[in-house]
Order: C-alpha cells, then structure tokens, then sequence
C-alpha cells in the first residue's frame, strides 16, 4: 500500500507545483485564474514529504517477510512509464501541450484513492462488521474533504469564477471521492453493522470444549519404566492423574 501512497503523491506534487509556478502550462486551458493554490502546493509537498518518511521507517526497521510485491511493481512502473512516454512525445512536439500531462498526474491520485478505499469498503461488507477497522481517520478524511470543497467554492465566490471547480478537475474529484467513501465507511461503521462482531475461526479454541474420558499415556522414563498418566478430560486444567510404574510401552 506505501508504494501506491508514494506513486500518488509525488504525481500529484508534479502537478500541484508544476501548475502554481509555471501556470502557462496550463492558463490555456482557463479563463484567468489559477485554479492551483499555495495551500494545494503546500498539501503536496508534507504529504509526499511524510510518505517518504515512512519509506526510510520501512528501510531501517524490522519488516519482517513484508516486501512490496511484483503486482504492485508492475502497476506503479507502468504508471511511471506511461508519464515518461507522454513526457518525451511533449518534447518532441508530438503533443501539443503539457495540459495532458499535468492532468494524467492528477488523475493517477485520484485512481489510487480509489483503489485505498475501495478494498476496505468490501472487507467491511463481506465481513458485515467493522471490528478492528479505526474510524478516526476516516472522520479526518472526511473533514479535509468538505474543507477541501469549501476552500474551493469560496475561492470561486472571491475571484467571481468556476475555474476553482472547472480548471483543477483532479483536486475536485479527489474531494468529491473522499467524502463519497468516507460517508459509505461511517454509514458501515455507525449504521449498517453497528455492534456487529465478526466471526473467525481465529476467535474458536483449539481444543474444544467437549469433555473426555480419554487419558494420554506419556513415558517418561524408558529405562525405569515409568510413566504419566495425564488427563485431557477438562483442557483448562490438564492435571497428573497418576504416576505408576509399569512397560515401557505408551498406551492411549
């Protein structure tokens, strides 16, 4: 999962920065103003900035057997390559304007929210229970998501223009997406599978709890003979039953 963080967010600075300081590149395409504020800027550049943070974390601690796997290799180096292969056909005037580039930039942020949230959305509804699933964040993304709207719908009322809404379409649709999951999660976890618990096979006991008569012999001792006689009748309170001596033989 860090690995497509990663892959959106340095996109998405690409296109944040690009925009606000160079905004030829996309001015036009607009009326006049430019839809790529300081505070989008600002935005990309703490979280690309906190993804790879937690990139070095993943290098320098313990990890385990956890490795990024070849699928997701492929898919953020195709990713990759398909802005390389754009790039150069700007450069060789293939292309007409960087306006493509940029916005494939947004676009592939807003591909990989997408694809964060929608796996959580189905584990809740194949589980039907949000147990161990941490609201928290949610109610955060869901805050940033209406200030996000609302930032721009009073950016539209100061300059007396749509461009905050029509000329920055990755940044709009990446707030109109974040509160159409984050409102499906909450739904899920205060509404649809309130108190729910989920169950697992992990919650059910090894050893049952039907009791026994059988004992399990155990030697012990093969040159004296001796031997254990443990009994399994309560697994809670596995207790000696008896010590005796007699074959080497362990008899069930």
């Amino acid at each position: 999962m860090w690995a497509y963080f990663f892959l959106s967010y340095i996109t998405y600075l690409i296109y944040n920065v690009t925009v606000y300081f160079d905004p030829e590149t996309i001015m036009a395409n607009l009326d006049e103003d430019n839809p790529v504020k300081m505070t989008d800027v600002v935005f990309s550049i703490v979280a690309f900035a906190c993804t790879s943070f937690q990139g070095i974390q993943c290098l320098m601690y313990d990890r385990g057997s956890q490795e990024i796997n070849r699928s997701t290799i492929a898919i953020c180096a195709g990713c990759l390559l398909a802005l390389l292969v754009l790039t150069v056909l700007n450069l060789f005037g293939i292309l007409s304007s960087w306006f493509l580039v940029l916005q494939y930039c947004g676009y592939v942020k807003l591909v990989v929210s997408f694809g964060t949230y929608s796996p959580q959305v189905w584990l809740n509804f194949k589980r039907k229970s949000t147990e161990g699933f941490h609201i928290g964040g949610v109610l955060l993304d869901f805050g940033g998501g209406v200030l996000s709207l609302l930032q721009m719908d009073l950016y539209c009322i100061i300059e007396h223009s749509n461009d905050q809404l029509t000329g920055n379409i990755p940044k709009m649709a990446l707030a109109v997406a974040t509160l159409l999951f984050n409102i499906i999660l909450i739904w899920q976890h205060y509404v649809f599978y309130l108190g729910n618990e989920h169950s697992s096979s992990e919650k059910k006991p090894l050893l049952g709890r039907e009791r026994s008569n059988e004992f399990y012999t155990v030697n012990v001792n093969a040159e004296d003979g001796d031997y254990l006689v443990i009994n399994l009748q309560d697994p809670e309170e596995v207790s000696t039953a008896r010590r005796a001596t007699g074959s080497q033989e362990s008899s069930v």
